[in-house]
Formats: structure tokens, sequence, C-alpha cells
């Protein structure tokens, strides 16, 4: 049987999923989300109230964390509108087994989770804890290392703070050091990784980001 540890969760530290969920309607939504193994039988998420996989889980009390080394995959569920008609095709899921939610039908694995507590933590956010009900993973051939990988996720995950940021006038000098950050990350992928899918999500995130700013 196929343990958290064994897809290279560790205690307390935060691995980067795609966390996928049905609305009260039943339609299928995913974005990225931090997600830490509190023990081989939870997982943990701190979830921003406002958000659509806040709500959806508040309505079906289940979720399934998505493990996928797709950097489109990523980067399509962050940013929705980079999709045909901005929105996520519904193709990518399919249902979960033992729990009220859609998974990713390309995921390396899944693990599906119903919710044990959930406890507000302020600052707009709630803890989440949830009980690990079933995970399955593919057989996957052992895989090369690339930078480009972990270099475009950050860029991504700093993307959604800019636009989270941006018309604030209060947090510019911070929006200003991820931008810098995105840089960094965009010159390491541009040396590694060269004419590949990281560069090219680079590049539309570079002239997304661009016309955030040009419209804040």
């Amino acid at each position: 049987m196929t343990k958290l540890t064994d897809l290279g969760f560790l205690k307390g530290i935060i691995a980067e999923t795609v966390v996928s969920t049905y609305n009260k309607e039943g339609k299928p939504n995913a974005a990225p989300m931090g997600v830490i193994m509190e023990d081989e039988k939870h997982l943990i998420i701190y979830l921003f109230n406002s958000s659509t996989t806040s709500s959806n889980i508040k309505a079906n009390r289940s979720a399934v964390v998505n493990l996928t080394s797709d950097i489109e995959v990523f980067y399509k569920t962050a940013f929705k509108e980079v999709n045909p008609d901005g929105k996520l095709p519904q193709t990518l899921f399919e249902k979960a087994e033992s729990v009220n939610a859609p998974r990713l039908c390309s995921a390396d694995a899944s693990i599906e989770v119903s919710v044990n507590r959930m406890e507000p933590i302020g600052d707009g956010k709630t803890k989440a804890v949830f009980n690990v009900e079933l995970i399955d993973a593919k057989q996957k051939s052992p895989q090369v290392q690339c930078r480009a990988m972990s270099q475009t996720l950050e860029a991504i995950i700093h993307a959604t703070r800019v636009r989270a940021l941006l018309n604030d006038h209060l947090k510019q000098k911070k929006v200003k050091h991820l931008l810098e950050m995105i840089d960094d990350c965009n010159e390491v992928v541009d040396r590694v990784a060269p004419n590949s899918s990281y560069s090219l999500v680079m590049d539309d995130l570079k002239k997304r980001v661009d016309s955030w700013r040009q419209n804040a």
C-alpha cells in the first residue's frame, strides 16, 4: 500500500501540488497549493477564505491532492485565463473513487482526502486538516532532474502574489522584489532549458505580468 512518504512527503515540509474540488453544482476546479504532511494519515492545507477552493471544500468536505511533474498543469490551473475560453477543460478531470471531488486524469499520483477539521486562524485564512482516504500512484520510470522545473514553478507562485498585490500601494516594495525573483528564475530557465516547455511558460508568464503592470 502506497504511503505519503513513498511519494516524497516529509513531515512539516511544504509540497507543491494541484488541489482539485467540485463546487456546489458539481463543476470541477483545480489550483496549485502547498500541502503539508502532518503524519501518514493527515495532510494540512492553509486556505484563503476568499478562494474558490476554500468555498468548494467547505461545501463538499473533500478534495483531491494531485501530484504532477507537468509544469503546464501548474500554469493552467494557476491562471485560468490561459486556457481556451478562459476556463479549465472538463476533459482534464475524472471523478475520484472515494470522495466527492474530481481528480486530474494526467496526475502522476492522486491523494483523495476528506475534511477532518477546519480551524480559522485569522488574516483571512483557515487551517484545513484532511484525512487521507485513498492514494493512487502510477508506475513511473525514474526522471532526470532539471532546475527549470523548480524555477518555473517558483516564478508561477511569485506571479500569483504579484497579481494579488499589484494594486496595493503599501505593497509595492514587495511587488518589486517578487518581480526581481521572477527575472532571476527566467535567467536560469533560459540557461538550462532554452526552447523547452519551461521557457514557453516563462515567456507567456512574463507577457502576462507585463500586461497586469500596464493595466494597474
